[in-house]
């Protein structure tokens, strides 16, 4: 099963929620993509201290951020993503929903 999951805020409870959920849709054996939009792409910042994401990423889960939120939230200069996040766009979005099993907004 394809699970997309969306967040939308940058708050502690949305990257929890994004890990606990993704956590377990993985130990399942299911695929799961996360998209970062809007306040949530700060999540995906290179200066974030977190374990969470880039254990996702280690588990195969893609770590999508909308481009153009990427620019409104000033994470646009190279490098200021951590490595394991690929800029991707809404009309990428509308694809994954389309293929989706599931999808699970967030904030």
């Amino acid at each position: 099963m394809f699970i997309l999951l969306v967040a939308s805020t940058d708050s502690p409870e949305t990257l929890e929620t994004v890990h606990n959920l993704t956590q377990a849709t993985v130990s399942r054996g299911h695929r799961v993509i996360v998209f970062f939009m809007s306040q949530s792409t700060r999540l995906l910042g290179s200066d974030r201290d977190s374990p969470y994401l880039p254990d996702l990423s280690e588990q195969g889960v893609r770590l999508l951020a909308c481009r153009t939120s990427v620019l409104e939230t000033g994470l646009a200069p190279k490098g200021a993503l951590m490595k394991e996040a690929e800029l991707s766009s809404l009309g990428e979005l509308v694809g994954l929903m389309a293929d989706a099993d599931r999808a699970l907004f967030l904030g």
